[in-house]
């Protein structure tokens, strides 16, 4: 009797530990399916909703060189920014935090044009405790297949981007 009672502990605790997996898979998938729809639609606000701190930290230490290359030359740093879409002006530019500048960025018609192409396949996901490893193939029309993988990290009870197809790597 007593063994029936620790094997059905062991059944049940099982199958509430594939229960949280099987739920990060599916906010795994979630977040990467809503971060890729919102850069094929240019809502960058939505995309940097789902940057991990360390992306954002990333993305902050590029703001920081922008800023610094604009005390240096204001006006070739604004001609670069809006030769690459940005619709800002020198105050602006000057007081952007990192949420400004990234939702920016990723509402960027370049940055749209750079996703709307391919369609989003998840093929495999790895969870090695608050980080997981996404495997996925970007296809295009015409059938081309291109692997990437993509980092998450589980913040704030949520599971926020951290490396995603070079997303920061920007103008």
């Amino acid at each position: 009797m007593r063994r029936l009672v620790c094997l059905q502990l062991v059944f049940l605790l099982a199958g509430f530990a594939y229960g949280d997996e099987a739920e990060s898979d599916s906010l795994i998938r979630a977040t990467v399916n809503n971060f890729m729809q919102a850069l094929q639609t240019g809502d960058g606000s939505a995309a940097s909703d789902l940057f991990s701190a360390q992306a954002m930290d990333q993305v902050g230490a590029m703001l920081v060189s922008i800023k610094q290359n604009l005390d240096r030359d204001p006006e070739a740093v604004l001609r670069r920014l809006t030769g690459a879409g940005y619709t800002i002006d020198l105050g602006a530019a000057e007081d952007w935090d990192t949420k400004e500048y990234i939702s920016a960025t990723l509402s960027l018609p370049m940055i749209t044009a750079r996703y709307a192409p391919y369609e989003l396949e998840i093929s495999a996901i790895t969870l090695d405790g608050r980080s997981a490893m996404v495997d996925m193939i970007f296809r295009t029309i015409s059938g081309a297949e291109i692997p990437q993988q993509a980092v998450l990290a589980f913040e704030n009870d949520g599971w926020m981007v951290t490396n995603f197809m070079g997303i920061t790597a920007f103008p």
